[in-house]
């Protein structure tokens, strides 16, 4: 009896229309964030954190697809505020392993240096306290941290650093460590015959 073969189409949900920010149930704590900051929605800094927390959820929404394919950052748009590439090309140069462990930090890094820059500044505007303040800045770091390492362990080949303490040495095999030197054992001459004079 013949049997139909199982095929895993990847589907993930939504990536747009679901809620805001797109790819919403992929990285709850970012609207959790964005709900924080509901009285001032109309700001130009709210749809600049709204738009880099999409990017980061359908980041990780695409890197942890078993489908393997582009599909949630190719509707994020380019930001020259925050952004080195487009999220979309981020995303399948870490799916084909492609990206310098030094160029991925770089692009999360300004991510983070300005998501924190515009949580600071729509705390001052929506007149946030000390301690809401301090709590959105930990639900920030919460979704920068888990994309991060979901960036980290989806696009590195490797992780060098982690796995030799950053000293990257040579192999040597076991079956080579005890050989004894080679001392020219045919009458002065190496193993090809030439002893060397001219």
């Amino acid at each position: 009896m013949l049997k139909t073969p199982v095929y895993s189409e990847g589907f993930g949900g939504v990536a747009r229309g679901s809620g805001h920010p797109d790819c919403l149930r992929t990285l709850p704590e970012s609207s959790q964030l964005l709900d924080v900051f509901t009285s001032v929605s109309k700001s130009t800094d709210y749809a600049e954190l709204q738009l880099l927390l999409s990017k980061m959820a359908c980041l990780k929404k695409d890197l942890m697809s078993p489908s393997g394919i582009i599909e949630a950052t190719r509707y994020q748009t380019f930001d020259t505020n925050h952004d080195r590439i487009a999220v979309a090309e981020l995303t399948g140069l870490c799916l084909s392993q492609n990206i310098p462990s030094r160029d991925l930090d770089i692009i999360f890094t300004t991510w983070r240096d300005r998501s924190q820059q515009l949580v600071r500044r729509l705390s001052t505007t929506a007149g946030l306290s000390e301690q809401d303040t301090v709590k959105a800045e930990k639900l920030y770091s919460a979704c920068w941290s888990e994309v991060y390492s979901v960036s980290q362990s989806k696009c590195l080949k490797t992780n060098l650093p982690v796995q030799n303490d950053g000293d990257v040495a040579g192999y040597e095999p076991t079956n080579l460590t005890n050989i004894q030197t080679y001392e020219y054992k045919y009458g002065g001459k190496s193993a090809s015959g030439w002893n060397g004079a001219v």
